[in-house]
Protein backbone atom coordinates (compact mmCIF):
# COMPACT_ATOMS: atom_id res chain seq x y z
CA UNK A 1 0.00 0.00 0.00
CA UNK A 2 2.76 2.74 1.08
CA UNK A 3 4.81 1.75 -2.32
CA UNK A 4 1.71 2.22 -4.25
CA UNK A 5 1.05 5.13 -2.88
CA UNK A 6 5.00 6.26 -3.09
CA UNK A 7 4.44 5.68 -6.86
CA UNK A 8 1.55 7.63 -7.47
CA UNK A 9 3.12 10.40 -4.92
CA UNK A 10 6.42 10.38 -7.22
CA UNK A 11 5.74 9.12 -9.97
CA UNK A 12 5.32 10.67 -14.01
CA UNK A 13 1.64 10.93 -15.57
CA UNK A 14 1.66 10.24 -18.81
CA UNK A 15 -1.03 11.64 -21.20
CA UNK A 16 -2.58 15.37 -20.82
CA UNK A 17 -6.03 13.71 -19.96
CA UNK A 18 -4.73 11.57 -17.26
CA UNK A 19 -2.74 14.76 -15.72
CA UNK A 20 -5.93 16.50 -16.35
CA UNK A 21 -8.12 14.91 -14.35
CA UNK A 22 -5.79 14.96 -11.59
CA UNK A 23 -5.14 18.24 -11.36
CA UNK A 24 -9.05 18.60 -11.71
CA UNK A 25 -9.64 16.31 -8.60
CA UNK A 26 -7.21 17.88 -6.68
CA UNK A 27 -8.37 21.62 -7.54
CA UNK A 28 -11.56 19.87 -6.97
CA UNK A 29 -10.26 19.52 -3.52
CA UNK A 30 -8.36 22.35 -2.96
CA UNK A 31 -11.83 24.91 -4.13
CA UNK A 32 -13.49 22.44 -1.75
CA UNK A 33 -11.56 23.45 1.42
CA UNK A 34 -11.12 27.00 -0.25
CA UNK A 35 -14.61 27.69 -0.12
CA UNK A 36 -14.94 26.16 3.67
CA UNK A 37 -12.15 28.79 4.60
CA UNK A 38 -14.02 31.75 3.26
CA UNK A 39 -16.99 30.44 5.15
CA UNK A 40 -14.84 30.23 7.92
CA UNK A 41 -13.58 33.77 7.80
CA UNK A 42 -17.28 34.75 6.28
CA UNK A 43 -18.88 33.53 9.08
CA UNK A 44 -16.35 34.53 11.85
CA UNK A 45 -15.94 38.59 10.59
CA UNK A 46 -18.94 38.77 8.26
CA UNK A 47 -18.71 41.36 5.17
CA UNK A 48 -17.37 43.71 7.12
CA UNK A 49 -14.50 45.73 8.72
CA UNK A 50 -12.19 42.82 9.53
CA UNK A 51 -12.81 41.21 6.24
CA UNK A 52 -12.14 44.44 4.13
CA UNK A 53 -9.05 44.81 6.31
CA UNK A 54 -7.99 40.91 5.43
CA UNK A 55 -8.46 40.79 1.33
CA UNK A 56 -6.83 44.32 1.32
CA UNK A 57 -3.79 43.28 3.09
CA UNK A 58 -3.45 40.04 1.40
CA UNK A 59 -3.77 41.86 -2.09
CA UNK A 60 -0.23 43.39 -1.90
CA UNK A 61 1.69 39.98 -1.32
CA UNK A 62 -0.72 38.08 -3.30
CA UNK A 63 0.37 40.83 -6.40
CA UNK A 64 4.16 40.47 -5.64
CA UNK A 65 3.75 36.61 -5.76
CA UNK A 66 1.71 36.68 -8.54
CA UNK A 67 3.77 39.61 -10.37
CA UNK A 68 7.44 37.93 -10.04
CA UNK A 69 6.70 34.27 -9.36
CA UNK A 70 3.35 32.33 -10.69
CA UNK A 71 2.91 33.45 -14.35
CA UNK A 72 6.24 34.98 -15.01
CA UNK A 73 8.25 31.70 -13.33
CA UNK A 74 5.96 29.60 -15.02
CA UNK A 75 6.19 31.51 -18.66
CA UNK A 76 10.16 31.34 -18.47
CA UNK A 77 11.55 28.53 -16.95
CA UNK A 78 9.18 25.55 -17.55
CA UNK A 79 9.89 25.54 -21.24
CA UNK A 80 13.65 26.51 -21.18
CA UNK A 81 13.97 23.80 -18.06
CA UNK A 82 11.91 20.51 -20.86
CA UNK A 83 14.06 22.03 -23.33
CA UNK A 84 16.99 21.11 -21.36
CA UNK A 85 15.71 17.91 -19.83
CA UNK A 86 15.03 16.78 -23.61
CA UNK A 87 18.37 18.04 -25.47
CA UNK A 88 20.50 18.13 -23.19
CA UNK A 89 22.59 16.46 -20.45
CA UNK A 90 20.46 15.98 -17.25
CA UNK A 91 22.87 17.22 -15.07
CA UNK A 92 22.62 20.71 -17.09
CA UNK A 93 19.26 20.66 -16.86
CA UNK A 94 19.80 19.93 -12.92
CA UNK A 95 22.09 23.01 -12.65
CA UNK A 96 20.02 25.35 -14.36
CA UNK A 97 17.29 24.35 -11.50
CA UNK A 98 19.60 25.05 -8.54
CA UNK A 99 20.53 28.11 -9.67
CA UNK A 100 17.14 29.03 -10.67
CA UNK A 101 15.98 28.38 -6.93
CA UNK A 102 18.43 30.33 -5.54
CA UNK A 103 17.98 33.30 -7.07
CA UNK A 104 13.90 33.32 -6.41
CA UNK A 105 15.31 32.70 -3.08
CA UNK A 106 17.47 35.72 -2.78
CA UNK A 107 15.36 37.98 -4.42
CA UNK A 108 12.22 37.00 -2.48
CA UNK A 109 13.95 37.85 0.71
CA UNK A 110 15.16 40.92 -0.14
CA UNK A 111 11.59 41.73 -1.59
CA UNK A 112 9.64 40.72 1.13
CA UNK A 113 11.98 42.89 3.30
CA UNK A 114 11.85 46.06 1.79
CA UNK A 115 7.80 45.71 1.78
CA UNK A 116 7.92 44.83 5.48
CA UNK A 117 9.88 48.24 6.01
CA UNK A 118 7.64 50.50 3.59
CA UNK A 119 4.07 48.55 4.26
CA UNK A 120 3.02 51.81 6.10
CA UNK A 121 3.23 53.53 2.69
CA UNK A 122 2.58 51.48 0.00
CA UNK A 123 -0.71 49.85 1.99
CA UNK A 124 -2.57 52.88 1.82
CA UNK A 125 -2.04 53.67 -1.85
CA UNK A 126 -3.91 50.24 -2.91
CA UNK A 127 -7.20 51.48 -0.13
CA UNK A 128 -7.53 55.36 -0.35
CA UNK A 129 -11.27 55.03 0.94
CA UNK A 130 -10.34 52.99 4.43
CA UNK A 131 -10.95 54.51 7.75
CA UNK A 132 -7.74 55.38 9.95
CA UNK A 133 -8.70 52.22 12.23
CA UNK A 134 -9.53 49.57 9.16
CA UNK A 135 -5.95 50.82 7.59
CA UNK A 136 -3.59 50.16 10.47
CA UNK A 137 -5.21 47.19 10.61
CA UNK A 138 -4.83 46.25 7.25
CA UNK A 139 -1.15 47.22 7.44
CA UNK A 140 -0.47 45.43 10.16
CA UNK A 141 -1.93 42.07 8.45
CA UNK A 142 0.10 43.37 5.34
CA UNK A 143 3.07 42.90 7.55
CA UNK A 144 2.66 39.41 8.70
CA UNK A 145 1.61 38.17 5.25
CA UNK A 146 4.75 39.31 3.43
CA UNK A 147 6.19 36.59 4.71
CA UNK A 148 4.45 34.17 2.62
CA UNK A 149 6.03 35.34 -0.84
CA UNK A 150 9.21 33.83 0.05
CA UNK A 151 7.87 30.62 0.81
CA UNK A 152 5.75 30.83 -2.11
CA UNK A 153 8.19 31.61 -4.43
CA UNK A 154 10.82 28.59 -3.73
CA UNK A 155 7.67 26.66 -3.76
CA UNK A 156 6.97 28.07 -7.07
CA UNK A 157 10.58 26.71 -8.46
CA UNK A 158 9.47 23.26 -6.95
CA UNK A 159 6.53 23.38 -8.97
CA UNK A 160 7.93 24.05 -11.99
CA UNK A 161 10.53 21.34 -11.83
CA UNK A 162 7.03 19.16 -11.06
CA UNK A 163 5.28 20.43 -13.90
CA UNK A 164 8.34 19.60 -16.24
CA UNK A 165 9.04 15.94 -15.19
CA UNK A 166 4.95 15.82 -15.14
CA UNK A 167 5.01 15.01 -11.50
CA UNK A 168 1.67 16.09 -10.97
CA UNK A 169 0.09 14.64 -7.79
CA UNK A 170 2.49 16.65 -5.07
CA UNK A 171 2.45 19.87 -7.29
CA UNK A 172 -1.83 19.54 -7.11
CA UNK A 173 -2.19 19.29 -3.70
CA UNK A 174 0.00 22.28 -2.02
CA UNK A 175 -2.96 24.35 -2.44
CA UNK A 176 -5.04 22.10 -0.42
CA UNK A 177 -2.17 22.56 2.35
CA UNK A 178 -2.01 26.12 1.82
CA UNK A 179 -5.83 26.87 2.32
CA UNK A 180 -5.94 24.23 5.30
CA UNK A 181 -3.30 27.11 7.11
CA UNK A 182 -5.38 29.91 6.66
CA UNK A 183 -8.30 27.34 7.86
CA UNK A 184 -5.89 26.64 11.28
CA UNK A 185 -5.35 30.40 11.60
CA UNK A 186 -9.09 31.76 11.54
CA UNK A 187 -9.91 28.25 13.72
CA UNK A 188 -7.38 28.08 16.47
CA UNK A 189 -5.30 31.35 15.68
CA UNK A 190 -7.73 33.95 15.80
CA UNK A 191 -9.31 32.73 18.99
CA UNK A 192 -5.53 33.68 20.71
CA UNK A 193 -4.09 36.57 18.85
CA UNK A 194 -7.34 38.28 17.24
CA UNK A 195 -8.07 38.45 13.14
CA UNK A 196 -3.76 38.90 12.83
CA UNK A 197 -4.32 34.99 13.30
CA UNK A 198 -5.42 34.90 9.89
CA UNK A 199 -2.72 36.73 8.85
CA UNK A 200 -0.42 33.66 10.46
CA UNK A 201 -2.37 31.22 8.85
CA UNK A 202 -1.43 32.70 5.37
CA UNK A 203 2.05 31.92 6.04
CA UNK A 204 1.75 28.48 7.47
CA UNK A 205 0.02 27.80 4.55
CA UNK A 206 2.42 28.80 1.87
CA UNK A 207 5.33 26.96 4.15
CA UNK A 208 3.19 24.21 3.52
CA UNK A 209 2.64 24.87 0.08
CA UNK A 210 6.56 24.80 -0.46
CA UNK A 211 7.04 21.76 1.84
CA UNK A 212 4.49 19.29 0.03
CA UNK A 213 6.32 20.32 -3.30
CA UNK A 214 9.60 20.03 -2.11
CA UNK A 215 9.02 16.45 -0.84
CA UNK A 216 8.95 15.23 -4.27
CA UNK A 217 11.42 17.75 -6.00
CA UNK A 218 14.04 17.66 -3.75
CA UNK A 219 14.37 13.72 -4.27
CA UNK A 220 14.54 13.81 -8.48
CA UNK A 221 17.81 15.70 -9.06
CA UNK A 222 18.17 18.68 -7.13
CA UNK A 223 21.46 18.82 -4.99
CA UNK A 224 22.68 21.56 -3.48
CA UNK A 225 22.02 25.60 -3.82
CA UNK A 226 24.61 27.53 -5.44
CA UNK A 227 25.46 30.93 -4.37
CA UNK A 228 22.83 33.25 -6.91
CA UNK A 229 24.48 34.19 -9.91
CA UNK A 230 23.18 35.09 -13.15
CA UNK A 231 26.23 33.75 -15.05
CA UNK A 232 24.37 30.96 -16.28
CA UNK A 233 23.30 31.29 -19.64
CA UNK A 234 20.06 29.30 -19.14
CA UNK A 235 19.41 31.60 -16.09
CA UNK A 236 19.44 34.78 -18.50
CA UNK A 237 17.30 33.22 -21.00
CA UNK A 238 14.94 32.44 -18.73
CA UNK A 239 14.95 35.94 -17.25
CA UNK A 240 14.73 37.33 -20.56
CA UNK A 241 11.45 35.22 -21.41
CA UNK A 242 10.36 36.51 -17.92
CA UNK A 243 10.12 40.54 -18.61
CA UNK A 244 7.43 40.75 -20.93
CA UNK A 245 5.44 38.40 -18.71
CA UNK A 246 6.33 40.28 -15.12
CA UNK A 247 5.00 43.37 -17.17
CA UNK A 248 1.71 41.71 -18.41
CA UNK A 249 1.41 40.24 -14.76
CA UNK A 250 2.51 43.65 -13.52
CA UNK A 251 -0.52 45.51 -15.78
CA UNK A 252 -2.80 42.57 -14.50
CA UNK A 253 -2.22 43.03 -10.87
CA UNK A 254 -1.93 46.54 -11.31
CA UNK A 255 -5.42 46.61 -12.59
CA UNK A 256 -6.76 44.26 -9.55
CA UNK A 257 -5.28 46.82 -6.97
CA UNK A 258 -7.00 49.91 -9.00
CA UNK A 259 -10.40 47.80 -8.75
CA UNK A 260 -9.57 47.06 -4.83
CA UNK A 261 -9.01 51.21 -4.85
CA UNK A 262 -12.67 51.66 -6.40
CA UNK A 263 -14.24 49.09 -4.16
CA UNK A 264 -12.53 50.56 -0.98
CA UNK A 265 -14.17 54.16 -1.94
CA UNK A 266 -17.79 51.94 -2.14
CA UNK A 267 -20.15 50.80 0.39
CA UNK A 268 -18.39 48.59 3.64
CA UNK A 269 -17.85 45.22 2.64
CA UNK A 270 -18.12 45.77 -1.26
CA UNK A 271 -14.30 44.68 -1.08
CA UNK A 272 -15.42 41.52 1.00
CA UNK A 273 -18.37 40.52 -1.54
CA UNK A 274 -16.06 41.04 -4.70
CA UNK A 275 -13.29 38.76 -3.30
CA UNK A 276 -15.90 36.08 -1.81
CA UNK A 277 -17.33 35.72 -5.50
CA UNK A 278 -14.35 35.79 -7.15
CA UNK A 279 -12.83 33.08 -5.53
CA UNK A 280 -16.21 31.26 -5.80
CA UNK A 281 -16.36 31.67 -9.58
CA UNK A 282 -12.30 30.46 -9.28
CA UNK A 283 -13.87 27.25 -8.43
CA UNK A 284 -15.40 26.64 -12.14
CA UNK A 285 -12.08 28.18 -13.37
CA UNK A 286 -9.19 26.50 -11.08
CA UNK A 287 -10.59 23.06 -11.79
CA UNK A 288 -11.27 22.80 -15.31
CA UNK A 289 -9.40 25.88 -17.19
CA UNK A 290 -6.32 25.95 -14.90
CA UNK A 291 -5.96 22.05 -14.73
CA UNK A 292 -6.36 21.75 -18.45
CA UNK A 293 -4.18 24.50 -19.26
CA UNK A 294 -1.45 23.28 -16.60
CA UNK A 295 -1.80 19.65 -18.19
CA UNK A 296 -1.17 20.52 -21.27
CA UNK A 297 1.76 22.96 -21.30
CA UNK A 298 4.24 20.90 -20.85
CA UNK A 299 3.43 18.83 -23.77
CA UNK A 300 2.81 21.77 -25.86
CA UNK A 301 6.38 23.09 -24.46
CA UNK A 302 8.08 19.77 -26.29
CA UNK A 303 6.13 20.17 -29.11
CA UNK A 304 7.36 23.77 -29.72
CA UNK A 305 10.96 22.52 -28.58
CA UNK A 306 10.64 19.76 -31.35
CA UNK A 307 8.88 22.02 -34.30
CA UNK A 308 6.54 19.87 -34.35
CA UNK A 309 3.61 22.68 -34.75
CA UNK A 310 1.58 19.48 -36.06
CA UNK A 311 1.47 17.98 -33.00
CA UNK A 312 1.51 21.00 -31.36
CA UNK A 313 -1.71 22.73 -32.52
CA UNK A 314 -3.25 18.98 -32.21
CA UNK A 315 -2.91 19.68 -28.23
CA UNK A 316 -4.19 22.98 -28.45
CA UNK A 317 -7.14 22.44 -30.17
CA UNK A 318 -8.05 19.28 -27.82
CA UNK A 319 -7.25 21.20 -24.85
CA UNK A 320 -9.45 24.06 -25.66
CA UNK A 321 -12.16 21.44 -26.88
CA UNK A 322 -12.28 20.00 -23.59
CA UNK A 323 -12.01 23.12 -21.51
CA UNK A 324 -15.14 24.28 -23.32
CA UNK A 325 -17.47 21.43 -23.02
CA UNK A 326 -17.01 21.47 -19.20
CA UNK A 327 -16.98 24.98 -18.55
CA UNK A 328 -20.49 25.70 -20.39
CA UNK A 329 -22.43 23.60 -17.89
CA UNK A 330 -19.60 24.66 -14.90
CA UNK A 331 -21.58 28.44 -16.00
CA UNK A 332 -25.04 27.00 -16.65
CA UNK A 333 -25.27 25.76 -13.01
CA UNK A 334 -23.17 28.90 -11.16
CA UNK A 335 -25.72 31.14 -13.08
CA UNK A 336 -28.81 28.92 -12.06
CA UNK A 337 -27.61 28.13 -8.73
CA UNK A 338 -25.60 31.04 -7.63
CA UNK A 339 -28.08 32.48 -4.64
CA UNK A 340 -28.34 28.86 -3.49
CA UNK A 341 -23.90 28.17 -3.98
CA UNK A 342 -23.85 31.33 -1.88
CA UNK A 343 -26.29 30.75 0.74
CA UNK A 344 -24.38 26.97 0.78
CA UNK A 345 -20.66 28.50 1.19
CA UNK A 346 -21.11 31.21 3.10
CA UNK A 347 -24.19 31.73 4.85
CA UNK A 348 -23.31 31.43 8.33
CA UNK A 349 -23.01 33.27 11.65
CA UNK A 350 -22.13 37.07 10.73
CA UNK A 351 -22.39 36.62 7.02
CA UNK A 352 -26.38 37.45 6.72
CA UNK A 353 -29.00 37.60 3.84
CA UNK A 354 -28.28 40.87 2.64
CA UNK A 355 -24.32 39.56 1.99
CA UNK A 356 -25.64 36.23 0.50
CA UNK A 357 -27.88 38.71 -1.88
CA UNK A 358 -24.73 41.07 -2.98
CA UNK A 359 -22.21 38.23 -3.42
CA UNK A 360 -24.52 36.24 -5.01
CA UNK A 361 -25.57 38.99 -7.69
CA UNK A 362 -21.72 39.40 -8.42
CA UNK A 363 -21.40 36.19 -8.66
CA UNK A 364 -23.72 35.34 -11.48
CA UNK A 365 -22.04 38.49 -13.38
CA UNK A 366 -18.44 36.66 -12.84
CA UNK A 367 -20.14 33.59 -14.65
CA UNK A 368 -19.76 35.27 -17.95
CA UNK A 369 -16.46 35.16 -18.07
CA UNK A 370 -16.30 31.63 -16.58
CA UNK A 371 -15.25 30.26 -20.90
CA UNK A 372 -13.05 33.31 -21.26
CA UNK A 373 -10.81 33.18 -18.01
CA UNK A 374 -10.16 29.23 -18.82
CA UNK A 375 -9.27 29.43 -22.80
CA UNK A 376 -6.88 33.03 -22.01
CA UNK A 377 -5.45 31.04 -19.67
CA UNK A 378 -4.68 27.65 -22.09
CA UNK A 379 -3.78 30.46 -25.23
CA UNK A 380 -1.88 32.53 -23.23
CA UNK A 381 0.41 29.13 -22.14
CA UNK A 382 0.38 28.08 -25.41
CA UNK A 383 2.70 31.60 -26.94
CA UNK A 384 5.19 30.82 -23.55
CA UNK A 385 4.98 27.40 -24.77
CA UNK A 386 6.92 28.97 -28.11
CA UNK A 387 8.78 31.27 -25.77
CA UNK A 388 6.81 34.12 -26.97
CA UNK A 389 5.90 36.47 -24.15
CA UNK A 390 6.03 39.83 -26.25
CA UNK A 391 2.61 39.17 -27.94
CA UNK A 392 0.94 38.61 -24.77
CA UNK A 393 1.64 41.51 -22.88
CA UNK A 394 0.65 44.06 -25.40
CA UNK A 395 -2.76 42.40 -25.28
CA UNK A 396 -2.61 42.24 -22.11
CA UNK A 397 -2.06 46.29 -21.89
CA UNK A 398 -5.11 46.78 -24.47
CA UNK A 399 -7.47 44.16 -22.51
CA UNK A 400 -6.68 45.96 -18.63
CA UNK A 401 -7.19 49.55 -20.24
CA UNK A 402 -10.52 48.48 -21.86
CA UNK A 403 -10.67 47.26 -18.26
CA UNK A 404 -10.06 50.32 -16.50
CA UNK A 405 -11.92 52.19 -18.59
CA UNK A 406 -15.20 50.16 -18.46
CA UNK A 407 -14.64 49.90 -14.07
CA UNK A 408 -14.29 53.59 -13.83
CA UNK A 409 -17.55 54.80 -16.22
CA UNK A 410 -19.50 51.88 -14.46
CA UNK A 411 -18.48 52.41 -10.80
CA UNK A 412 -20.76 55.25 -10.27
CA UNK A 413 -23.89 53.96 -11.73
CA UNK A 414 -23.77 50.38 -10.80
CA UNK A 415 -21.15 50.06 -8.28
CA UNK A 416 -19.12 46.93 -7.31
CA UNK A 417 -21.48 45.34 -10.34
CA UNK A 418 -20.05 47.75 -12.50
CA UNK A 419 -16.45 46.68 -11.64
CA UNK A 420 -17.45 43.07 -12.48
CA UNK A 421 -18.92 44.02 -15.71
CA UNK A 422 -15.62 45.68 -16.85
CA UNK A 423 -13.60 42.17 -16.00
CA UNK A 424 -15.87 40.43 -18.08
CA UNK A 425 -15.85 42.39 -20.88
CA UNK A 426 -11.70 42.85 -20.85
CA UNK A 427 -11.71 39.13 -20.58
CA UNK A 428 -13.32 38.50 -24.12
CA UNK A 429 -11.61 41.08 -25.18
CA UNK A 430 -8.30 39.63 -24.44
CA UNK A 431 -9.28 36.24 -25.56
CA UNK A 432 -10.28 37.61 -29.32
CA UNK A 433 -6.71 39.18 -29.14
CA UNK A 434 -4.99 36.14 -28.63
CA UNK A 435 -6.86 34.05 -30.86
CA UNK A 436 -6.42 36.48 -33.78
CA UNK A 437 -2.35 36.25 -32.58
CA UNK A 438 -1.97 32.93 -32.76
CA UNK A 439 -4.07 32.38 -35.94
CA UNK A 440 -2.10 35.06 -37.29
CA UNK A 441 1.48 34.19 -36.50
CA UNK A 442 1.52 30.43 -35.56
CA UNK A 443 -1.34 29.40 -37.83
CA UNK A 444 -3.53 28.02 -35.30
CA UNK A 445 -6.06 25.80 -37.01
CA UNK A 446 -9.37 23.78 -35.95
CA UNK A 447 -11.74 26.80 -36.23
CA UNK A 448 -14.64 24.51 -37.31
CA UNK A 449 -14.08 21.75 -35.35
CA UNK A 450 -14.35 24.16 -31.92
CA UNK A 451 -17.09 25.49 -32.97
CA UNK A 452 -18.98 22.02 -33.59
CA UNK A 453 -17.81 21.82 -29.92
CA UNK A 454 -18.74 24.82 -28.76
CA UNK A 455 -22.35 24.56 -30.42
CA UNK A 456 -23.32 20.89 -29.41
CA UNK A 457 -22.12 21.76 -25.11
CA UNK A 458 -24.10 25.18 -25.42
CA UNK A 459 -27.19 23.23 -26.55
CA UNK A 460 -26.47 20.90 -24.08
CA UNK A 461 -25.71 24.27 -21.17
CA UNK A 462 -28.68 25.30 -22.22
CA UNK A 463 -31.01 22.70 -21.44
CA UNK A 464 -29.50 22.28 -18.25
CA UNK A 465 -30.85 25.31 -17.07
CA UNK A 466 -33.96 24.57 -18.97
CA UNK A 467 -34.67 22.04 -17.24
CA UNK A 468 -33.40 22.54 -13.77
CA UNK A 469 -35.46 25.83 -13.71
CA UNK A 470 -38.85 24.90 -13.47
CA UNK A 471 -37.83 22.56 -10.75
CA UNK A 472 -35.76 25.15 -8.79
CA UNK A 473 -38.76 27.36 -8.54
CA UNK A 474 -41.12 24.51 -7.35
CA UNK A 475 -38.95 23.48 -4.67
CA UNK A 476 -38.66 27.14 -3.52
CA UNK A 477 -42.23 27.18 -3.36
CA UNK A 478 -42.68 24.18 -1.30
CA UNK A 479 -40.40 25.18 1.40
CA UNK A 480 -39.38 28.86 3.22
CA UNK A 481 -35.41 27.95 2.42
CA UNK A 482 -34.51 28.91 5.67
CA UNK A 483 -32.48 25.94 6.54
CA UNK A 484 -29.49 24.52 4.92
CA UNK A 485 -30.97 20.98 3.59
CA UNK A 486 -34.11 23.06 1.94
CA UNK A 487 -31.41 25.55 0.42
CA UNK A 488 -29.37 21.63 -0.42
CA UNK A 489 -32.45 19.81 -1.47
CA UNK A 490 -33.56 22.81 -4.22
CA UNK A 491 -29.83 23.10 -5.66
CA UNK A 492 -29.45 18.99 -5.54
CA UNK A 493 -33.25 17.93 -7.17
CA UNK A 494 -32.83 20.96 -9.96
CA UNK A 495 -29.03 20.02 -10.66
CA UNK A 496 -29.87 16.27 -10.80
CA UNK A 497 -32.50 17.26 -13.20
CA UNK A 498 -30.33 19.94 -14.98
CA UNK A 499 -27.60 17.51 -15.34
CA UNK A 500 -29.32 14.85 -16.68
CA UNK A 501 -31.05 17.39 -19.44
CA UNK A 502 -27.26 18.10 -20.55
CA UNK A 503 -26.01 14.38 -21.08
CA UNK A 504 -29.23 13.74 -22.98
CA UNK A 505 -28.58 16.29 -25.39
CA UNK A 506 -25.17 15.19 -25.73
CA UNK A 507 -25.76 12.08 -26.15
CA UNK A 508 -28.49 13.30 -29.00
CA UNK A 509 -25.84 15.61 -30.44
CA UNK A 510 -23.19 12.35 -30.68
CA UNK A 511 -20.91 14.72 -28.88
CA UNK A 512 -17.21 13.82 -29.42
CA UNK A 513 -15.94 15.40 -26.36
CA UNK A 514 -19.12 13.59 -24.49
CA UNK A 515 -17.93 10.00 -25.30
CA UNK A 516 -14.72 10.42 -25.34
CA UNK A 517 -14.86 11.10 -21.50
CA UNK A 518 -17.08 8.10 -20.85
CA UNK A 519 -15.18 6.57 -22.75
CA UNK A 520 -11.96 7.26 -20.81
CA UNK A 521 -14.01 6.84 -17.51
CA UNK A 522 -14.92 3.66 -18.24
CA UNK A 523 -11.29 2.82 -19.03
CA UNK A 524 -10.47 3.78 -15.57
CA UNK A 525 -13.02 1.95 -13.68
CA UNK A 526 -12.51 -1.19 -15.08
CA UNK A 527 -8.59 -0.84 -15.93
CA UNK A 528 -8.52 -1.46 -19.93
CA UNK A 529 -6.15 0.18 -21.91
CA UNK A 530 -5.52 2.12 -25.50
CA UNK A 531 -4.83 -0.67 -27.66
CA UNK A 532 -1.97 1.39 -28.91
CA UNK A 533 0.61 3.26 -26.93
CA UNK A 534 0.52 7.16 -27.12
CA UNK A 535 -2.95 7.55 -28.67
CA UNK A 536 -4.25 9.56 -26.16
CA UNK A 537 -1.53 12.33 -26.83
CA UNK A 538 -1.70 11.70 -30.55
CA UNK A 539 -5.02 12.74 -30.63
CA UNK A 540 -4.31 15.81 -28.07
CA UNK A 541 -6.18 14.93 -25.27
Amino acid sequence: MLKRFARLWEGETNGVTAAAMIIAIASLASNIVGVLRDHTLAATFGAGHALDAYYAAFRVPDFIYNLVIVGSLSAGFIPVFAEYLETRDKREAWHLAEQVLSVVGATMVVLCLILAVFAPVIVPMTVPGFSPDKLALTIRMARIMFLSPFFLGLSAVMGGILQATRRFVAFSIAPVVYNLGIIFGATVLVPRMGVEGVAWGVVLGAFLHFLIQASVALRLGLQRIPWPSLQTAGVRRILKLMIPRTAGLAVSQLNLVILLIFASALADGSVAVFNLANNLQSFAVSVIGISYAVAAFPVLSKAAGRKDMGGFHSALLGAAQKITFFILPFTACFFLFRAQIVRLALGAGQFGWDDTIRTATVLGVFTISLLGQSLVALYARAFYAMQDTKRPLVIALVSESVNLILAYTLRGPLGITGLVIAFSAATYVQLGLLLWQLRRHHGLTGGAAYATTFLKAGAASLAFIAAGYPVRQLIGTLFPLNMYWQVMLQGGLAGLVGLAAFVFVCWLLKSAEFFDFVSHINKKLFKSKASIAGAEEAQGL
